[in-house]
């Protein structure tokens, strides 16, 4: 429901669409459910809202062309699946709308709720700002939500607070860092990882999910407990000697464990969010900072979903899932501890039964 308190009278309005990385959904999903709200803005601006959809292929079937695709003519943005981030030149369809409205285009931006632009007061701030304080644009929310040149000082305060104390970021830091300290709460552990799109391996962006699932088909090796077939499983996905039955026995192990979904949900979901920059996997695996971020925080997860015991501190540790917080979220902080639902849970160790998977390499030696 779009506020009566702004004057929207004879205004044009663009529409933004954005699902982020972890949201159920997608952006059809969201037009579909705003459409009343566009109508009721139609009727209260007395101006027509072109339907067509600019920027991301809405219906997912071709891959994005920002000169072909920023081009076309309409009134509706979709920054797609997985689109986050500050930085305007990482949301290029976003940048595309805000630079319109800047130049007169259009006098506000409607979505369904403000976290379509950002979840974060600062990257409301970073987008909505200029906008709002010195042209007097509007930002309007179908949940009801509002900007507007003439709204009292609730958002301007929260803003101005919020950037003011970017001054004492380091501080925050450093009291971080005593609360949480280490990299394991902080979601990093290294261990044997898998094969993400654009990291340089042979298998990079590899389907997990499928190759279980012929492993399963294949069977055992009754013998020995391998799969059978490796070779042809391993020419399947054009993965190196060996590597078939040592996928196999951990994915067993993972299900076993009732882990397996969770893990090959964010598997997908990690390679999806690389996959939705716009530039090359290879570069956004080595260069973005969102990717470098999401990266660390859930290295430990994708090591050990179910857990592990860490040898140099006898501890046990179980990560949070990944997939359940966000990626998009997990790449716009440095220290994912920031985030009130990453938490990484660490207990002493108590001798509990443990499989290989839930073990540090150097100590399977002594097992």
């Amino acid at each position: 429901m779009i506020t009566d308190k702004v004057n929207i009278k004879g205004k044009r309005f663009a529409i933004l669409l954005r699902r982020s990385e972890g949201e159920s959904g997608s952006t059809k999903a969201q037009l579909d459910r705003i459409k009343s709200g566009i109508a009721a803005l139609e009727k209260r601006t007395g101006r027509k809202i072109n339907r067509t959809v600019v920027g991301k292929d809405i219906n997912k079937k071709r891959r994005f062309n920002a000169a072909r695709d920023l081009a076309i003519e309409g009134d509706i943005y979709n920054e797609g699946e997985g689109a986050s981030g500050f930085k305007t030149a990482e949301r290029p369809v976003l940048a595309h709308l805000l630079k319109l409205v800047e130049e007169g285009k259009y006098d506000g931006v409607a979505m369904e709720s403000f976290d379509r632009l950002s979840r974060d007061i600062l990257g409301l701030a970073a987008f909505a700002l200029p906008l709002w304080r010195q042209d007097g644009k509007i930002f309007l929310g179908f949940n009801g939500d509002y900007l507007d040149k003439d709204r009292e000082n609730e958002y301007l305060k929260t803003i101005v607070s919020a950037a003011s104390s970017l001054a004492k970021i380091g501080e925050i830091g450093k009291a971080k860092d005593a609360l949480f300290g280490d990299a394991v709460s902080k979601g990093f552990l290294k261990g044997s990882q898998p094969s993400f799109l654009g990291d340089g391996t042979k298998i990079a962006g590899v389907d997990y999910r499928r190759a279980y699932d012929m492993m399963k088909v294949m069977g055992e090796n009754p013998k020995n407990g391998k799969v059978r077939n490796q070779g042809f499983i391993e020419a399947e996905f054009n993965a190196s000697k060996n590597w078939a039955d040592r996928w196999y026995q951990k994915m067993k192990q993972f299900e076993q464990l009732k882990v397996l979904e969770d893990w090959l949900t964010s598997v997908e979901q990690f390679n999806q969010f690389i996959d939705s920059f716009d530039a090359k996997p290879s570069q956004v695996w080595k260069k973005n900072q969102q990717v470098l971020n999401a990266k660390k925080s859930a290295a430990g997860f994708f090591a050990y979903p179910a857990g592990v015991k860490i040898e140099e501190t006898q501890e046990f540790v179980k990560f949070p899932v990944p997939s359940k917080i966000g990626f998009d979220k997990l790449g716009e902080v440095a220290d994912p501890t920031m985030i009130g639902e990453f938490v990484v849970q660490r207990e002493p160790y108590s001798n509990q039964l443990l499989q290989v998977v839930q073990t540090q390499p150097r100590s399977r030696a002594k097992r």
